[in-house]
This record gives structure tokens, sequence and C-alpha cells, in this order.
């Protein structure tokens, strides 16, 4: 039979093994036909559990722009109040620089690796059987994404590209290809995939990123959700078997509406097309997060959710945080964006100071942490 005989839908599946540019339309329908293995329709054990432990052996896959920062600063303050260990690199905030797929060896010739990592929560190129041999067997997987338009806008705009190229947003996406231009070399278009361990060469392969997709589902037990973050906070709890004032949160690294460029219609139209391995990544984990939702109860979510805003409401009202520029802030508060807001605790004591430590400072203190218990010789036990 010849291939223009049968529908375009097929064709399209089959034209992406020259790794050609296809469309979200053809992704999402290929999709369709072959992702049926990937899916998660049962529930997942963690939900049946009435009665459990808190979980401290976790590993994040950090994305970038995803609301990712809120999340790994919860794991901070939760590991540092509990005397956990982290997986920390030797310098900066990224295990490979953001540039080289994670290695267990990574974390074993760092100085402040030697004792046993209960939390996997820093910035690397995901390499799911990498992280499993650095981390205990009973280690849990989560990690979080975003609808790929609005994070590919936060990324542009985060990183500066527009000062960097001359090139506004909606001129990027005109003159930009999309295996070009990957800020400091690991920074642009399809930044998910790029995250969870898709290569440069894939980004145009439709068979990879399905791959890619089903690997995933596989690996995370749990993938949240960055617009519905309420709901994601009381998933997690769960899942991780900790109270929902554990996952309390301010919404840190988050850029300011000054700095957010506009896109054109065009512009979007054209992302569909660009980010169409992210797209397949995040509508698959949007309905395998509505599945677990459905599967969690929608009233007693509704009701978890206004009990995560009334402690919320709580401890801002305890602590008296107060949204500052990051030109005001100094010190711990201090964020690495000039672009974003911090946070200071006007009242409250030790107990609020954490949740306002930007998270390049606060991973610089959990390695000082770790070097001093290397130093002295002891190890903390690990609160239960």
């Amino acid at each position: 039979m010849m291939l223009r005989s049968v529908p375009w839908w097929v064709r399209a599946c089959h034209l992406t093994t020259r790794s050609i540019m296809f469309t979200l339309t053809a992704a999402l329908l290929c999709g369709v036909l072959l992702m049926d293995g990937a899916r998660s329709p049962e529930k997942p054990p963690w939900l049946e559990f009435n009665t459990c432990s808190p979980r401290n052996n976790i590993a994040f896959l950090k994305t970038h722009k995803c609301a990712s920062s809120a999340i790994q600063n919860i794991l901070f303050r939760y590991g540092d109040k509990h005397n956990l260990h982290f997986a920390l690199p030797e310098k900066g905030n990224y295990f490979g620089g953001g540039k080289h797929s994670f290695e267990s060896a990574m974390v074993r010739s760092s100085p402040f690796n030697k004792l046993t990592p209960n939390i996997f929560a820093v910035h690397s190129i995901w390499n799911y059987k990498e992280v499993k041999k650095t981390m205990p067997e009973d280690t849990l997987f989560f990690t979080i994404v975003r609808e790929p338009t609005s994070l590919f806008q936060s990324l542009f705009d985060f990183t500066m590209r527009e000062e960097v190229l001359g090139l506004t947003l909606d001129q990027y996406v005109r003159q930009v290809g999309f295996t070009q231009d990957r800020g400091f070399g690991y920074l642009g278009y399809n930044q998910m995939s790029w995250d969870f361990g898709m290569s440069l060469q894939d980004m145009g392969n439709l068979t990879a990123a399905h791959e890619l997709v089903r690997r995933a589902d596989a690996q995370f037990g749990l993938v949240l959700v960055a617009e519905r973050m309420d709901e994601s906070l009381v998933l997690l709890a769960k899942y991780l078997c900790w109270e929902l004032r554990d996952v309390l949160v301010l919404q840190i690294n988050s850029l300011r509406d000054k700095f957010k460029s506009s896109i054109s219609e065009e512009s979007r139209q054209a992302l569909l097309q660009r980010l169409a391995p992210d797209y397949l990544l995040y509508n698959h984990f949007l309905e395998r997060f509505d599945q677990q939702v459905e599967a969690f109860g929608r009233r007693r979510m509704a009701a978890e959710v206004a009990r995560l805003r009334e402690l919320m409401a709580l401890l801002v009202t305890t602590c008296n945080f107060v949204r500052k520029e990051a030109s005001d802030l100094t010190g711990r508060q201090k964020p690495w964006s000039p672009k974003v807001d911090g946070f200071v605790a006007a009242r409250g004591g030790e107990e609020c100071q954490p949740f306002t430590i930007s998270n390049p400072i606060f991973l610089d203190l959990l390695k000082e942490k770790q070097r001093r218990e290397l130093l002295n010789g002891t190890q903390q036990a690990p609160s239960r």
C-alpha cells in the first residue's frame, strides 16, 4: 500500500521517523494509538492507605519554570527540620551543570555526600537509573509539569533572551528553530522534555517523545500540575504521608508581571508545533492527575484544599510575610533573579524564616550543615 493512500494522521506518525517537524495535532492523534500502554486508570496504591508513616526518602525531578522552586523549598524545609540528608552538588545548584545527564558518581564524588542521601531535589537532566542507584530502595519519585506555552514564555523572560539576543518573543518564535539557541547550553524549546532526559537530536522525533512519556509514567508515582497547585499540594501530602502543614509554601521565584512578554496568536499557534514533545508530556500527566484527583474524591479534595488555604492564611497572619522586589532584599532572602519578588517575615521568629530563604542560599546552608556534620564525625539520625 502506498503511504499517501492511508489516513493523514497515520502518515504523520510515519513521517516523524525522519525527525522532521511535526504538529501538535498529529502528535495527539498518534498518541491515541501509541500511548494506551502508558495510561494509569487504576487507583494507585498510595491513595488506598488509610494510615501510613511519613516518607523520608524522596527523589524530585526539578523542572524549570514549573513552580518547582516552591516544591524544592518544601523539601528543603522538611529535610532540614527532620535532619535528613540531601544529595548535593559540589558546586552550584545543578548536577551536571544543566548540560550533562545525572550520574550517581556526581554524588559520590561530592564532599557533601559521604552520607546516604534521603532527598534528591536539585536541578539535573533526569536519569532514573542513576538516581535510583543513588537513593535508598524505598525512595518515592515525583515531579511537576506546566502548560508548555506558559512555561516557554516564562523561561524566555526569566533568562532575558530579549536582552541577550535583541529579539522580542514573537520575533524569536518566528526566527529561531526548535533545535537552536539553548540559553546557557540547556534552556530553550521543550524544556520539560529536556529536563526529563530527551536529547536535542530527538526533539523532532515523535517516537522518542512517546517513549519519553512511557518511561516517565512508569518512573513517577505522582506528577504535580503547576496550574492546579492547591490540589497538587494535597496529593503531595497524601503521597508522602505528610501533614498538610508540611506542604505550605509561598509563591517564590515567580516572575513579576511587569517583566512578562506579550505573545501574538500567531506565535501561540507556532508554539503548539514547536512544543509538541512538551505537550505530549503535559497532556498525558494532566489526564493522569485528573484520574488521581477523582480517585482521591472530588468532595474530599475540595475539603482538603479549603483546609490547606486556612492553614496558609493562618501562617501568613502569624509570620506577616511581606512581598518585596529583589532589589530591596539582602542576605538570605535575596533571590537569584532581579525579575522575581522575594519575601520577608516581619514576625514569627525561626519557624517563619525558612519560608523566605531563596533556594540557592538555602542550598548553600544545607551544604554547610552537612559539611559540619562530616567534620564532626557525627551523623544525626533522621527524624521519624
